[in-house]
């Protein structure tokens, strides 16, 4: 139960702080690298005492890397973690199961820097309510 509550705050992070700085830093692009998103995750102050771990960051690196890089992290690691599953988790609970989505749909859903929630001041519904997730890894 409480895996699934941390899991899911993860991913809002991710989508939520992470669209706008890789955009800003690297441009827009359909995929970025793991240097990148790892790069972003660390501006952000995302990852654990300032290390970025693989398995903590699995949804990251799901939402914004290409699947052959997913794969390649992974394997480097050392762990094994389904792109397509981790994507549909993602879709879930970002977009309410939309069944695919791109770096242009999660920059689109993203506030703009500054805004605590998505969807406006109105609209608590993906706030992170900030501080640590207290989720492990995500694989």
């Amino acid at each position: 139960m409480f895996n699934y509550f941390f899991k899911k705050r993860k991913i809002k992070k991710y989508a939520k702080k992470l669209p706008h700085d890789l955009k800003s830093h690297y441009g827009r692009k359909p995929y970025y690298s793991k240097a990148e998103v790892d790069a972003s995750i660390q501006r952000k102050r995302m990852g654990l005492g300032g290390a970025v771990v693989v398995t903590d960051n699995c949804y990251a690196y799901a939402m914004y890397c290409s699947p052959e890089e997913f794969k390649e992290i992974h394997e480097n690691a050392g762990v094994y973690c389904d792109y397509s599953a981790m994507r549909s988790e993602v879709s879930d609970v970002v977009f309410g199961g939309t069944s695919d989505f791109s770096f242009s749909t999660l920059l689109d859903t993203a506030p703009a820097p500054g805004t605590s929630s998505f969807g406006g001041s109105d609209s608590g519904s993906f706030s992170d309510g900030g501080g640590s997730d207290g989720g492990g890894g995500a694989c």
